[in-house]
């Protein structure tokens, strides 16, 4: 808004004075935008509770996949314990059936099988081992864990600068780019 006055005096003779005044008010901006600022605002807003709405559900769902992650190894766990157990459980059996044998009341096929199910058992021990390891790492990583840094790696580490720097200079096209561009294009196809 804009507010302006003025006061002017006219001497036309001696004793004559023409007095004359004046005030201007002036005013500018939109009187009708058409509901353009409000929509605006409204489409703003909306954008941030998408992006919060966006970012809620992440956070839900990295959490559900830890949770899943450590339920798993949780019965990764319980899995290799019963797999122990069963190892157990067979060699007393295999040693008793063996012992049976001995004397004479167990053939040599029931020590055979009784052996089989001894190896049996140590063979899942050894899958449900794996399957410990496997479910630890997913809940390692799920956490954030599996980088060169946590894991302490001897390994050097990947630094976008250092690698554009080392690059920068390399030619455009070389031989071995283009042989792998050819090995990378029959790959896709």
């Amino acid at each position: 808004m804009k507010l302006s006055g003025s006061i002017g005096y006219n001497k036309q003779g001696e004793d004559e004075f023409n007095q004359s005044n004046s005030v201007t008010l002036m005013a500018s901006g939109p009187l009708y935008s058409g509901g353009k600022i409000p929509a605006l605002i409204g489409k703003a807003m909306a954008l941030r509770d998408a992006k919060k709405a966006s970012l809620h559900l992440t956070r839900m769902r990295l959490e559900k996949e830890a949770g899943s992650s450590l339920a798993l190894l949780e019965m990764a766990r319980a899995s290799r314990l019963a797999s122990e157990e069963q190892i157990r459980a067979s060699q007393v059996a295999f040693l008793g059936v063996r012992e049976e044998a001995a004397l004479g009341s167990r053939t040599t096929l029931d020590v055979l099988n009784a052996e089989q199910e001894l190896l049996d058992a140590q063979a899942g021990l050894i899958s449900a081992v794996t399957e410990e390891f496997i479910a630890s790492f997913r809940v390692k990583e799920k956490m954030g864990q599996l980088t060169v840094d946590e894991l302490n790696l001897p390994v050097r580490k990947y630094d976008p600068k250092d690698y554009y720097n080392l690059v920068k200079s390399a030619p455009s096209i070389s031989k071995r780019g283009n042989k792998l561009d050819k090995v990378l294009k029959a790959l896709s196809n």
